[in-house]
């Protein structure tokens, strides 16, 4: 009776770790047709760097350059307010404007994070009543290669009246 019971259990531990195991793989090849790619195992990371410009869409269609990812508006009492893009956006070294960093996640994904931060903060910026879109001009250089840009954009919120 007792070698039974320690069959069994063997077999059920046996079953357990190799369920897990088969787990764990699915995770990791499941991961390479993901965009973000997470769980997937790279042994060589892609080294990429990258930086970028905050420009400031206006109504009539003129662009300010931000410095910094910072710039100030005259609020509703009058009073200015200032924004920083790194108080909205502070993940994955995307709070570095200006400065080259490293793509911890690849550029690809990376790229597609800089979009979504972009749509985040013009929605969250109710006192500057100029503005209506943001644009970010990244530069980037994809394992040592040449150095590309590429210009992402907002959406366009409606001009405050």
């Amino acid at each position: 009776m007792n070698s039974t019971r320690g069959f069994v259990r063997s077999w059920a531990i046996l079953a357990f770790a190799a369920g897990y195991l088969a787990f764990q793989l699915w995770v990791i090849c499941a991961a390479h047709g993901r965009e973000d790619k997470r769980f997937g195992f790279w042994m060589f990371a892609e080294s990429s760097r990258f930086n970028f410009e905050l420009i400031r869409e206006l109504d009539d269609g003129e662009r300010l350059r931000a410095p910094g990812g910072a710039w100030t508006v005259q609020g509703r009492g009058g009073a200015g307010t200032t924004y920083r893009w790194g108080d909205f956006v502070r993940e994955f070294d995307l709070d570095h404007v200006e400065t080259f960093v490293h793509a911890k996640t690849g550029m690809y994904v990376t790229l597609k994070y800089l979009g979504e931060a972009l749509n985040y903060v013009i929605a969250r910026i109710p006192e500057d009543h100029e503005t209506v879109r943001l644009h970010l001009i990244v530069h980037y250089s994809k394992a040592g290669g040449p150095l590309k840009e590429v210009v992402l954009s907002s959406k366009r919120r409606a001009p405050w009246r």
